[in-house]
Parts: C-alpha cells; structure tokens; sequence
C-alpha cells in the first residue's frame, strides 16, 4: 500500500479514535438530500476521468453524519486545528466511536456547500488524491451546517484484486476547468499562495511502481508558451513528509489564463520500461 493512493489512510493514523460512549443511533440522522446531491457531482467528475461511478453506502454516510455532528456541534474550526479534524475528543459532546472512525477515513470541508465541496476538493492537491481511484466502489457522505464529510477509502477494493491503472487530472478534453488552486492543509507549496489548479497523475493498483527520469510540461496552446510549473515526483515531494510513490504532479506557479487551452505532457521510466502521456484540458 503506498502513501500516493491511500492520502486518508495517512489521515487516519492521525485521527485518535479510542474509547466508548457517545451519540445513540436514533439522535443522528443522514442528511439524504445533501448526500444525493454531493454523490451526483462527485460522479460527474469521474465520469469526466473515465472512471466508474460509485454508489452511496447509508451505513457509511450515517458514520459520516455522526462526525459531521460532531463537528458542527462543538463549533471546529478547519483552520485553527488542521488534520486533527479528522478525530474526535472523547472529552467532547458528540463524540462517537464511529464518528471518529468516520473522520479518520474522509475528506472534509468546511463552510460551503454539499456540491461546492466536491468542487473545491477537485481543486486542491492532496484532498483530490485518490478519489478518482477506479478500485473506489461507493462512498459514504454527511452534511451538518456548513461541515460537509465524505469518506473515500472505505469503499475501496485493496490488495491482488485492485484494478492497475493510471487516471490524469484534469481530465482529457476536459472544458471550463478552473484555473486556481483551492487553499487546503496541508499546503503543498509553503512560500507561495497563488496556484494554478494543480495537474496530477495517479498510478493505482496492488504493485508500487518504480517511478523515476520524469519530465513533465504544461504548454499554453494559444500563446505557445509553457507554463512555470512546481513538480513532484517521487523523491522530489513538495513538502518531504508527503514523499508519495505513485504520484506525478505539476502545480502551475500562477493560476492559469481564462479560456485557453493547455496541453500536458509527461513522460518517466516505470519499472524500468518508458512511459509517456499527453492530453489537452481547456479554462473556463
């Protein structure tokens, strides 16, 4: 299992998530509305990438609300206490075991809505990472105010029987991408606000590939000029204690120009054998 794929798994080794006690089931309902509407946009969005759709687990989702509960309850602010989001405090009210476990295994955001945050996710670096895993199978979403939670990893297929792949983000073909990146913690580039949306290639499946000589270009189809770009590879992490393994990425140093088109080319050495691919995205 390689820290590239399983981003929320590093999360959870974060999140504490002991003890008893907590909410009875019948004080915590799922928000099915909000989580219909979360689950369309996160599909349009894998549609995009060619990746099969994925399902809503109630069971899940009723987790997801118990922390999204927990959250809204004790008025958690995102900004102020970073990743230990994804945890509960026993000493806390709403505190549960499976909100905690739920937090440990989701992504989370904080004052917008259900669909905005599927919007901002895709617009982010590490939050994007694995969602459009073609071994993701059904997810679980809850909403409470302005906390909207969704886990990613607990409907996944591991191990010899996950399906090897590579998906690129933004997608190929793909109109009205957005051109900044979304602000996210942890931040990818410590010194440096303004991003372009950050362009990603994930390599999926039971084997860790060997990733090394990578090149990588952003080239702006209608001034032909490539683009400043920051890069991340494995060994070359933008922060080093996110060194992943099966990553590609480029985050342009600046958001990019409205309404252009942008061509990606990325080529490297995996497992010893050349590897190379090309795609176009167009701004909105």
């Amino acid at each position: 299992m390689t820290r590239a794929i399983w981003l929320v798994l590093v999360m959870a080794a974060l999140a504490a998530c002991g003890g008893g006690g907590g909410l009875s089931s019948s004080e915590v309902t799922i928000n099915q509305a909000a989580a219909q509407s979360a689950l369309e946009r996160f599909n349009t969005y894998r549609q995009l990438a060619a990746v099969q759709s994925v399902d809503l687990e109630d069971a899940l989702s009723l987790d997801c609300q118990y922390h999204a509960h927990y959250l809204a309850l004790n008025d958690i602010s995102l900004k102020e206490v970073g990743l230990s989001a994804h945890g509960e405090d026993p000493a806390l009210p709403g505190y549960s075991v499976i909100g905690a476990k739920a937090g440990a295994n989701s992504i989370i955001y904080q004052g917008v809505t259900p669909t905005e945050a599927i919007d901002y996710w895709m617009r982010t670096f590490y939050h994007r990472l694995g969602v459009l895993d073609p071994n993701l199978y059904y997810v679980g979403f809850g909403s409470e105010g302005e906390y909207q939670v969704m886990d990613v990893n607990s409907g996944r297929v591991k191990g010899a029987a996950a399906a090897r792949g590579a998906v690129v983000f933004p997608a190929p073909g793909m109109k009205n991408v957005p051109t900044q990146y979304k602000r996210e913690i942890p931040h990818p580039i410590t010194d440096d606000e303004e991003l372009g949306i950050p362009i990603t290639v994930e390599f999926f499946g039971d084997i860790g590939h060997k990733i090394n000589s990578v090149g990588a270009f952003v080239l702006d189809l209608d001034t032909s000029r490539e683009i400043k770009c920051y890069r991340q590879w494995p060994g070359y992490p933008f922060l080093k204690e996110w060194d992943l393994e099966q990553l590609i990425a480029l985050i342009p140093e600046d958001p990019l120009p409205s309404g252009h088109e942008f061509r990606v080319s990325v080529t490297a050495t995996i497992d010893d054998f050349p590897w190379e691919v090309e795609w176009s995205f167009t701004t909105d």
